[in-house]
């Protein structure tokens, strides 16, 4: 389920931050300390949060995300034949 929130942007140091929902870090498993990988997009204004697990470096990049979907729709109809072919 996607949720929204309207939240600031707001000065900490010389960095900025955005306050999460109490309800995000509750229904996420999160706490205080926890380290959470920041997946942004700037072209599309987008951030994803997400915990930090042991298997986060084997997760794909938005950009090959974005590719991988260029190219699927680009051969859709070959990779179905593809996958047919014994």
């Amino acid at each position: 389920m996607i949720q929204r929130f309207v939240k600031k942007i707001i000065k900490v140091g010389n960095s900025a931050a955005v306050i999460l929902p109490a309800s995000f870090v509750k229904e996420g498993n999160l706490k205080i300390g926890d380290e959470v990988i920041v997946e942004t997009m700037a072209r599309y204004q987008t951030a994803m949060i997400k915990p930090k697990t042991d298997s986060y470096k084997n997760s794909i990049t938005p950009e090959f995300k974005e590719w991988l979907d260029r190219f699927t729709k680009k051969y859709d109809r070959l990779l179905k034949k593809l996958a047919r072919t014994p």
